[in-house]
């Protein structure tokens, strides 16, 4: 979390910012989730998606340095946006092959063209429960990304869904777990999930394991 070291592939990170900052594009944007509280419409500015919706830069960094320290060899982001998350889990692990959802169709083609040059990275067109339902979704998963939807059941019923794509060493991190009462009321429940051993809270994000070796703990980091 709080590794200090410059690496050289944050160039590529800010790059890859950079470029979808400057390809400016008007989408129309399909809100499955508990909807916006920045934006009027579904129809929005690709620049001000990245402001509002998108990781921070030191986000992305965080997300660089957990796929690098893990040395995960799959992982899946439910809410590819923009593809700033693909992109950070894709640069940390060539190799690694990523399976990223986004329900908005304007929204997931945009990202699509952005990371064609990234062969790891699959972007696919479709709701999040379908896609987990689908022969696509890979049996298990190193890590697991839930960067969408911001409702408290909605990510309850995903949770327990991912459960059975992981295995006993899979890393979840939840994005946004104090964006609402209701997003909150959900983390509580689920850092005392039955499954869940090890929980931690860093205000934006929370990150959870299931490794039956730990005893169940609770942890608050802020970064």
């Amino acid at each position: 979390m709080y590794d200090k070291k410059r690496y050289q592939e944050y160039d590529e990170l800010l790059r890859f910012r950079e470029s979808v900052k400057n390809h400016k594009q008007i989408l129309k944007v399909e809100d499955f989730g508990a909807g916006s509280r920045i934006f009027k419409n579904n129809i929005r500015k690709t620049d001000e998606i990245l402001r509002h919706n998108c990781s921070t830069i030191n986000k992305t960094k965080i997300l660089f340095r957990i796929a690098r320290y893990f040395k995960i060899e799959n992982a899946l982001e439910l809410g590819t946006s923009l593809g700033i998350g693909s992109h950070a889990l894709s640069t940390a692990q060539p190799k690694a092959l990523i399976d990223t959802v986004e329900g908005s169709k304007e929204v997931s083609q945009f990202a699509s063209e952005r990371l064609k040059n990234h062969l790891n990275v699959k972007v696919h067109n479709n709701q999040f429960l379908d896609f987990l339902h689908s022969d696509q979704c890979k049996p298990k998963y190193d890590l697991i990304f839930l960067d969408g939807h911001h409702d408290g059941a909605a990510t309850v019923t995903y949770f327990n869904e991912l459960l059975k794509h992981s295995h006993d060493q899979t890393i979840f991190i939840l994005d946004d777990i104090n964006w609402s009462k209701d997003m909150n009321s959900a983390w509580k429940t689920l850092q005392k999930h039955p499954r869940v051993t090890a929980s931690i809270d860093t205000f934006k994000w929370g990150f959870i394991w299931t490794r039956p070796e730990q005893r169940q703990q609770s942890f608050h980091i802020f970064l």
